[in-house]
């Protein structure tokens, strides 16, 4: 570990020291991307079962109408805006990820205290970046090893950070302050539980990575800081430090205490598929084997998956209702091979009772690749799948991903964002309204008051 202050002290320090003036203008136009993306997830996310139920469940508490859940009309407290439009940013798996889930964590935590506290666009932006930048630096220090990867794992757990540092900006908090609302959110973090979601019995627990209670959680922290509430600052260092709290077998100090001389941010995903991000690369080899052969899906014998350990283990099952369909390898292949376009489709249930497509996905077979498998732990890692589908007539058309679409070194362009953006938006809100926030978020610096444009988030 670095000798000197406390790692508590330096996240809080850089998280403060984001500031719009001085940051490079592919950071800005990263930062407006992933904005655009997560408030997509967010308002589509407000109309399958889990988000209708989770957002009748808040506003039934009443309470003060702080903020908007979005893609509603609904008002209520700020902590349970900011619960309910972080799990409505996760529930069609469509939100961008960087070894988790982050824009989850910080873009409705910075609209809602945005909103609340009328800041600027500028404003709005370096808490954005503060908290992709923060959060990351975390989950950077503190991955742990393949092995224990295997074993326990847990993206919700780091991701309480990005909350956290988005209120310390939004709030104002001063550098103490902010060194103890993070030392806080250490206290607040959930478990690491994806390893018991449920994929045994192909059903998954509907808080999925409870981001809801992550982005409150971190929030929190930041607010009673700001209320003089002590926290322990030595919470991230020596050998009882959060990385072990958070179950992992190491500790890097210096990523986690890096200095803000890159960013991190550059390298988040964003995603074409409503499904896990593990199964990206294979989805967009049998795109790409569709486009180069057509090959209809009854002519199909089989079709072997060669992939990392996380797919062949965790996603071979077929799925009962639409919320467990974005981990169905199988079933997401079939979907595609049918023809169903990515998106809000994909949820459709008449498709989980289609035996056309129940048939088709019982040809997959998913088999692991030792090189795919033993790239997947390391941070900077490439995502990789081999696809083979064997034809009656004995044909065999194979394509192989390493890096999929959405990766920053194959990246989704704005135009690309935008008709996602459409897709996703355009059957919820009213017309022409998808197209004014897009126009908006493009010159979300020069915004005064940004509950202004989170009025366009609103039906």
């Amino acid at each position: 570990m670095n000798s000197g202050h406390r790692t508590s002290e330096v996240l809080a320090d850089l998280t403060l020291s984001v500031c719009y003036d001085k940051l490079p203008q592919e950071v800005i136009a990263k930062a407006k991307e992933l904005i655009l993306d997560s408030i997509a997830c967010i308002i589509g996310g407000s109309r399958p079962e889990q988000g209708v139920k989770t957002i009748r469940l808040f506003s039934a508490m009443g309470g003060v109408p702080d903020v908007h859940i979005f893609g509603t009309h609904e008002q209520v407290p700020l902590l349970n805006g900011i619960y309910v439009n972080s799990y409505l940013a996760t529930v069609l798996d469509f939100d961008d990820t960087y070894d988790g889930h982050p824009g989850s964590t910080v873009v409705p935590a910075a609209l809602n205290l945005g909103e609340l506290n009328k800041v600027s666009g500028k404003a709005f932006l370096e808490a954005v970046v503060a908290g992709y930048e923060t959060g990351i630096r975390v989950s950077n220090g503190i991955k742990p090893t393949a092995e224990r990867t295997k074993q326990v794992r847990g993206i919700n757990t780091w991701q309480i950070f990005c909350a956290t540092a988005v209120a310390s900006k939004l709030l104002g908090l001063n550098l103490q302050e902010a060194t103890h609302a993070l030392s806080h959110a250490a206290i607040h973090a959930s478990v690491p539980s994806l390893r018991k979601w449920g994929f045994i019995d192909g059903r998954i627990q509907w808080l999925k990575n409870n981001f809801g209670w992550t982005s409150y959680g971190g929030v929190l922290s930041a607010i009673l800081a700001k209320e003089g509430f002590v926290a322990d600052t030595t919470i991230f260092d020596g050998e009882d430090g959060f990385w072990i709290m958070a179950s992992s077998d190491r500790c890097d100090y210096d990523a986690m205490r890096r200095p803000l001389d890159n960013y991190n941010m550059l390298l988040v995903h964003s995603k074409p598929y409503p499904a896990c991000r593990h199964i990206h690369p294979t989805l967009d080899a049998v795109r790409a084997i569709i486009a180069e052969t057509g090959v209809p899906p009854q002519s199909i014998q089989a079709i072997r998956v060669n992939t990392f350990y996380e797919v062949v283990e965790n996603y071979e099952f077929l799925p009962t209702i639409p919320f467990d369909a974005c981990f169905s390898a199988p079933y997401l292949i079939a979907l595609l091979l049918h023809g169903i376009p990515p998106g809000l489709e994909w949820s459709n249930p008449e498709y989980i009772a289609d035996e056309r497509i129940l048939n088709t996905a019982r040809k997959v077979e998913l088999i692991e690749w030792k090189e795919a498998s033993d790239a997947y732990p390391l941070v900077k890692r490439e995502l990789m799948s081999r696809v083979e589908i064997v034809t009656a007539d004995a044909g065999i058309h194979e394509k192989t991903i390493r890096i999929p679409r959405g990766d920053p070194r194959s990246p989704m362009s704005w135009e690309e964002l935008e008709t996602k953006f459409h897709h996703t938006v355009d059957p919820i809100l009213e017309a022409d309204r998808a197209q004014k926030i897009c126009a908006a978020l493009q010159t979300i610096e020069n915004c005064t008051d940004l509950s202004e444009f989170t009025k366009l988030l609103v039906p």
